[in-house]
């Protein structure tokens, strides 16, 4: 069990995970760090968090290394961007290298990870829990958000061979699971080609439908038409995600752009079949299509 936690982004994930971990065992300490100061203050004030943690302060001290180096019951947990994470990997090398364990929740897996091997970081462990809201921020924090949900844990080949890595990929494993989260191993770049069609491309087609649909219903207003009334339920129930953070989901599609243009040829080529039955008319063709998705649907 790990003691203390140090939480890198005290954004809406950062801050679930700091009250999910308080909600079950209040005993750990959990300092926190955001560029952000009244994101901090926030997590203070509302005891999610014991303290602000600082990276140039002495390694010995620092909250997140417990009384020593040799103190293995700390975890630091990286809830920044992808791209921030290895800004910090740059930026504070040292501190990365000391640190007894590291994980993130990166939505991307295979650009943090190699990063981490090239720099040497050995006690990193790439996590994924899958889960996550439109919403952002502290205040918007849901304790309950993990429970029953699924965590990707990175665990590569090469692990199996090394006690001591394995070991690490375990004890993180052990984390999300005190959060009552189901963890599976997946190596980085399988993890990557999956969630690029599981996860990534929903929330691009998500983009593009809003864009879509809102261009039109502009161009509705403008010739002064009520389009905007018309919006129902399939649209919203659509298009929910497409509200989420545009820094974080620039970064993700960059950073796994040739996994999501791959599951995007995919989505065009079904997107075109159906296109054609619409333009021919094909009403045998068109209603086996979508009983056919409609029953692959019914049992996930």
């Amino acid at each position: 069990m790990f003691k203390e936690i140090s939480i890198i982004g005290l954004g809406f994930m950062g801050a679930s995970i700091a009250g999910a971990v308080k909600t079950i065992h209040p005993e750990i300490k959990i300092s926190g760090y955001d560029i952000i100061q009244k994101k901090i203050d926030y997590c203070l004030s509302s005891g999610i968090i014991d303290y602000a943690m600082d990276f140039n302060m002495d390694a010995h001290k620092n909250p997140c290394y417990g009384n020593s180096l040799d103190d293995l019951t700390s975890l630091v947990i990286l809830c920044t961007t992808p791209k921030a994470i290895l800004t910090l990997f740059d930026r504070y090398k040292t501190f990365f290298e000391n640190a007894p364990f590291i994980t993130d929740i990166g939505s991307v897996k295979s650009v943090i990870t190699h990063n981490a091997e090239i720099k040497n970081f050995k006690n990193f462990v790439g996590s994924h829990p899958i889960c996550g809201s439109d919403k952002s921020g502290p205040e918007n924090a849901d304790f309950n958000l993990f429970k029953n949900k699924n965590c990707v844990v990175i665990k590569e080949d090469s692990d199996l061979a090394d006690k001591t890595r394995t070991d690490k990929v375990e004890a993180v494993a052990k984390f999300w699971k005190m959060l009552k989260m189901n963890v599976v191993y997946l190596a980085a770049d399988f993890h990557d080609n999956i969630v690029a069609y599981t996860s990534h491309l929903p929330h691009l087609i998500a983009f593009v439908l809003s864009d879509t649909v809102l261009s039109f219903i502009q161009r509705g207003k403008e010739s002064g038409n009520g389009t905007f009334s018309l919006i129902g339920s399939g649209f919203r129930d659509s298009t929910r995600i497409a509200s989420s953070s545009p820094d974080i989901w620039t970064d993700i599609f960059l950073m796994n752009n040739e996994n999501i243009a791959a599951s995007l040829e995919d989505f065009i080529a079904s997107a075109n079949i159906l296109k054609g039955f619409l333009e021919t008319g094909d009403e045998e063709g068109l209603k086996n299509i979508i009983t056919k998705i409609a029953d692959s649907r019914k049992k996930i």
